[in-house]
């Protein structure tokens, strides 16, 4: 087919786009409609899973978290009402001792105590921990410096404070240097931690306030047994059996304590993530499923929109060909009305999905996460099945008689 020939049905095309506006919107609205929930439905699939993968970065995803709970049965009977204080110094000691796959660790304890600055007090609760213990969490200061190990033996009064923690007393002003009290013991505030958010375990890391462990165990809450250990391993390969080997251990230290069950917890990250993403995976599924069916009901949208044109545009079918248009002609000028609507359809779904993302990200607070390339391959992807079922009902425009169409009412 010559080149000028091709560009005259090609203008004759772009001409019928501006002459049948019902058709052209209803095209463009379809096709938009279905790339935006195609582009849509993955970023939020896509956001999500970074979200979960971002929230067990924050808390070690080679992390598992030794806890204690109270023995099942004494004589019988359950226990309750009384606290657990079996996990000890000397459990900490052996495990880093038999465990070699343990890259850095810190104990941790815990109370809810009141914290006061200048004439502004709150209750909030305050943790004790090494310095590991934020490395462990990947969690950078965003003012000042974390302790160091030189503090925690010797019992300095430092204190790190979170994002609201430090909002609440000292509001926009930098607190680093300040001096505080926690249960009237001064502490001088050596930084600020980053913003972290709502964690999985529903704490607010946030509205705590962080010292050096010795000190929170000798000055604060005068106890000798820890709320927690964590645990960091070298590697996802060696979570499983560094967490049983710390099972073993634990149960031979604590067989006369605990005769009647084990008094602790093991929570291993690895099987938290690997089921969390499991759960998503289903839903990724689910909302992937929508959006393929949205795209296929698009798509016979099209596909009914332009049969039906060309069934009212059977006469002018048969003037061209009365003409002398070749039936290469009338296929070419259809596909090419279709694919034209589809493309400017397409773009402007990716668009309108663009921004109908960001707005669900920022409601649900997860990562934006839209890349151009991918967008633009899923693009590609629409136009070429809307333009497949363009193709189709273009070949009923073929298959028109010149004599049956210029008698068709």
């Amino acid at each position: 087919m010559p080149i000028l020939r091709v560009q005259q049905i090609l203008q004759i095309a772009v001409r019928n786009f501006r002459r049948f506006r019902l058709q052209a919107a209803l095209i463009v609205v379809a096709t938009m409609t279905g790339t935006a929930g195609v582009l849509v439905s993955t970023g939020y699939a896509a956001g999500g899973r970074q979200k979960i993968l971002d929230q067990f970065a924050s808390l070690g995803t080679n992390v598992i978290i030794v806890t204690p709970q109270q023995s099942r049965a004494v004589g019988g009977r359950a226990r309750t009402g009384s606290l657990v204080t079996t996990l000890n110094p000397a459990d900490y000691r052996a495990i880093k001792q038999s465990v070699d796959d343990i890259s850095s660790a810190s104990p941790t304890v815990a109370g809810v105590l009141r914290i006061r600055a200048g004439d502004l007090t709150k209750n909030t609760t305050v943790v004790g921990c090494t310095p590991e213990y934020f490395a462990i969490k990947h969690w950078p200061p965003v003012r000042g410096e974390v302790f160091d190990e030189r503090a925690n033996r010797q019992q300095a009064r430092v204190a790190l404070m979170g994002a609201t923690a430090a909002q609440d007393l000292f509001g926009e002003n930098d607190p680093t240097g300040s001096r505080i009290t926690v249960n009237r013991v001064p502490f001088i505030v050596a930084g600020v931690m980053s913003q972290r958010g709502q964690g999985l375990d529903a704490s607010n890391e946030d509205d705590q306030v962080y010292v050096p462990l010795d000190t929170a165990m000798h000055r604060l809450l005068n106890v000798d047994h820890f709320n927690a250990i964590l645990l960091n391993i070298d590697s996802q390969s060696q979570m499983d059996d560094a967490t049983e080997q710390i099972r073993r251990l634990l149960e031979e230290r604590h067989r006369y304590v605990a005769p009647a069950g084990d008094d602790f917890v093991l929570q291993n990250r690895r099987s938290l993530l690997e089921t969390q993403l499991s759960a998503f995976g289903r839903l990724t599924f689910l909302v992937r499923w929508i959006a393929g069916s949205a795209l296929v009901v698009s798509s016979l949208g099209v596909f009914a929109v332009t049969w039906i044109g060309i069934r009212n545009r059977t006469r002018e079918v048969g003037t061209r060909r009365a003409l002398g248009a070749t039936r290469g002609d009338i296929l070419l000028q259809f596909f090419s009305e279709g694919t034209l609507e589809a493309l400017i359809g397409c773009g402007t779904g990716m668009g309108t999905g663009y921004l109908a993302l960001r707005a669900v990200a920022a409601r649900l607070s997860q990562p934006l996460m839209f890349s151009t390339s991918a967008a633009g391959l899923e693009v590609f992807a629409s136009v070429a099945v809307y333009s497949t079922f363009t193709l189709i009902s273009s070949l009923r425009a073929v298959r028109i008689e010149p004599l049956v169409a210029l008698r068709a009412e």
